[in-house]
């Protein structure tokens, strides 16, 4: 009967230092990972800021509308299809790359990068009265 409770203890000592092990592995990757977050301002007035943004893969850009109407954002030749995170006012179109919803006045999108490539994009206003090429600001963004 000893015996049963030297392999049972010994089992859970074992499995403890496992948990353990992995837990302490789980808790240095979390430490390499690095949070990266960009703004991007909208204005109707000053266009977008900054217009150009050089970062690494795992990058949220976050676009904040500071203009009176809502605006939107069109990715051009590069789309995007592949995102990190939760995209937010973004959404997966027919062609299968994210598009931008509706930036509301004061409202924000935002949209984690993970893959390589230079992605320019225009922001616009999305309301239906504006002249096409109005009020619309080029930008881009490099993921290195």
């Amino acid at each position: 009967m000893e015996r049963r409770h030297i392999h049972f203890l010994f089992a859970v000592l074992v499995t403890i230092l496992c948990l353990q092990g992995i837990t302490l592995a789980a808790e240095e990757k979390a430490e390499e990972l690095e949070v990266v977050s960009t703004i991007v301002t909208i204005s109707t007035f000053e266009g977008i800021k900054p217009p150009a943004v050089t970062s690494k893969p795992g990058t949220t850009v976050v676009w904040l509308n500071r203009s009176r109407i809502p605006a939107e954002v069109i990715f051009l030749d590069k789309k995007v299809v592949l995102a990190c995170g939760a995209p937010v006012n973004f959404i997966v179109g027919e062609n299968g790359a994210y598009e931008s919803g509706k930036i509301i006045s004061r409202g924000t999108a935002s949209l984690c990068f993970t893959e390589k490539g230079k992605y320019e994009y225009v922001v616009r206003p999305a309301g239906t009265f504006y002249k096409v090429g109005e009020h619309e600001y080029r930008g881009s963004i490099v993921i290195e």
